[in-house]
């Protein structure tokens, strides 16, 4: 059951949280206020895989890298993040969003965060992907957007 506080984060600002680039402090000041941030399996797999897409092109060595998913063990196993998985129904849901939002250009992965946000009532969404924020209000979400 969602409550007023509930946002769900993707993994595109969920990066911005432990790892400094642009906007990195607004996500952290939005991070640790009211809210509680909300993520699904697909996050948890698209923030390993881009920590060592990232490590492999030289942004931070494998010590940071390390560092960075103790941390984000910590974070998950004392629940500061909502965890959420995605199943079959949320699949479905996507490919509904994906012709809801027409004609904005939905990759399939952002389709399927914005289907979990769906799928669980949550009705404010962090993103800092400028197409998938697009999508999001398009959809009705209130959208917390960190980009130019």
């Amino acid at each position: 059951m969602p409550v007023d506080d509930d946002v769900y984060v993707d993994t595109s600002t969920l990066i911005k949280w432990y790892i400094s680039e642009p906007y990195s402090d607004e996500v952290e000041a939005f991070l640790t206020g009211d809210v509680k941030p909300v993520l699904s399996n697909l996050a948890m797999l698209e923030w390993d895989c881009t920590m060592r897409r990232r490590e492999h092109a030289g942004s931070f060595d494998a010590h940071y890298r390390l560092l960075a998913e103790r941390e984000f063990a910590t974070q998950l196993a004392e629940g500061f993040f909502r965890q959420t998985e995605i199943n079959s129904q949320v699949f479905g849901l996507a490919r509904e969003l994906i012709r809801q939002v027409e004609p904005i250009p939905l990759r399939a992965m952002d389709a399927l965060h914005l289907a979990s946000a769906s799928s669980l009532g949550i009705s404010r969404f962090a993103t800092s992907d400028h197409i998938q924020a697009e999508a999001a209000r398009k959809l009705g979400l209130i959208t917390h957007y960190f980009n130019d």
